[in-house]
């Protein structure tokens, strides 16, 4: 039991991974070029964190202990929200530019939200 819901939380990482990724990739290059190395960092905890969610994956099939993974998972977890933290407090920036997107896809606009 406790095997599937590592694996569970292993999918999931690999599932927030690749939106981090996908949202590094939405802000602009003038944002990237005012903090390059944690826009940088940015990019590079969703990566991690796809590598991870995916190591833990086969960890668990291959029927290791997850109380190893364990510690990985949740430190490697709170990676990109301190990351993106920093980087919107450096940028001064209240979302991130998906959750803009998504707020205007959805019409939940604010006029603070760019």
């Amino acid at each position: 039991m406790l095997a599937a819901i590592y694996g569970l939380f292993s999918l999931v990482l690999v599932l927030g991974g690749g939106i981090v990724v996908y949202d590094s990739q939405l802000y602009t290059e003038a944002q990237r070029a005012r903090a390059p190395r944690l826009s940088q960092a940015y990019l590079g905890s969703g990566v991690l964190l796809v590598l991870v969610g995916a190591i833990g994956l086969l960890w668990i099939s291959s029927g290791r202990s997850v109380w190893a993974l364990n510690a990985v998972l949740v430190v490697v977890a709170a990676l990109p929200s301190l990351v993106q933290h920093l980087l919107h407090r450096r940028l001064d920036l209240d979302r991130s530019p998906l959750e803009n997107r998504i707020r205007s896809a959805t019409g939940r606009t604010t006029p603070n939200s760019e």
